[in-house]
C-alpha cells in the first residue's frame, strides 16, 4: 500500500514536468492560452503584467474617489514624450478607458508606430504598454532592430485577429491597424463603436488582446 502512494506521488511529479515542458515551447504561438494571455512572463495571468505589476498598479489605486482629468493625463503623457528627448516623436492617439489613459506615440517621418504607454488613471503612473516593452523590435526590451519587414502583413494580422475575436469576443470587428517595429495594434469595435484593441505579433502571429484598459470612454 506504501509502495502505490509513493508510486502515484512520483507518477504525479512527473506529470507536472512533462506539462511544464510541453506548455513552454508554445507559448510564442497564435493565442494558445485565450483572450488577454501572451507569451512569457508579460502574459498570462499571474505574470509581471497580468496579475502582478500591471494588476496592482490600478489595484492600488481603484478606492480613490477622484481620477485623473483628461487634460492632467495628456500633460503627463507630453512630459513622457519630452523626456525621450527625440523629435522625431509625437503622439497620436490617446483614449481614456476605466482603468487607464491610452497613448500611441509615432514617427513623423515614417507615420509608423514608435511606442504604446499607458497611464493609471488613479496615480498618474506610466509605463509601456506590454506588447511594446516585449515586441516592439526598436524602443522595446528586444535590444536589437529586426529587418523593417515583418513576415506577418497587415492583411494577414486583421484576419487573425479576426478569427480571434470569431472566438474570444463573438460580435467584435477588427478596426483601425497601426503598424509598430515588430508587431500590429488593431482597434476593436462593437456595433460600430470602439471596444477596445489587440496586438499581433508580426514574426509570429501570436495574439495579445489588451485586457488591462478596462471599459473605453472617450478619445
Amino acid at each position: 500500500m506504501r509502495k502505490s502512494y509513493l508510486a502515484g506521488i512520483v507518477l504525479a511529479f512527473a506529470g507536472v514536468l512533462v506539462f511544464t515542458s510541453c506548455v513552454g515551447p508554445y507559448q510564442q504561438q497564435p493565442y494558445p492560452y485565450g483572450p488577454g494571455r501572451g507569451p512569457g512572463m508579460m502574459g498570462g495571468r499571474g505574470g509581471m503584467m497580468g496579475g502582478g505589476m500591471m494588476g496592482g498598479m490600478s489595484g492600488y489605486y481603484s478606492g480613490t474617489l477622484v481620477p485623473l482629468t483628461h487634460e492632467r493625463a495628456k500633460l503627463i503623457a507630453e512630459r513622457y514624450l519630452a523626456s525621450l528627448n527625440n523629435p522625431d516623436l509625437q503622439i497620436d492617439e490617446f483614449e481614456e478607458y476605466s482603468h487607464n489613459f491610452y497613448v500611441s506615440i509615432v514617427e513623423k517621418s515614417t507615420g509608423r508606430g514608435a511606442i504604446e504607454v499607458i497611464i493609471d488613471r488613479y496615480s498618474g503612473g506610466y509605463q509601456p504598454e506590454p506588447p511594446s516593452m516585449m515586441w516592439n523590435a526598436k524602443y522595446g526590451m528586444m535590444g536589437q532592430f529586426q529587418a523593417t519587414v515583418m513576415p506577418v502583413t497587415s492583411e494577414q494580422a486583421l484576419k487573425i485577429a479576426q478569427d480571434f475575436l470569431n472566438v474570444a469576443y463573438l460580435g467584435t470587428e477588427t478596426g483601425e491597424i497601426v503598424s509598430y517595429y515588430g508587431y500590429y495594434t488593431i482597434m476593436t469595435t462593437l456595433k460600430g463603436e470602439h471596444y477596445g484593441m489587440l496586438s499581433i505579433n508580426g514574426y509570429t502571429g501570436a495574439v495579445w488582446y489588451h485586457t488591462w484598459h478596462g471599459m473605453f470612454l472617450g478619445e
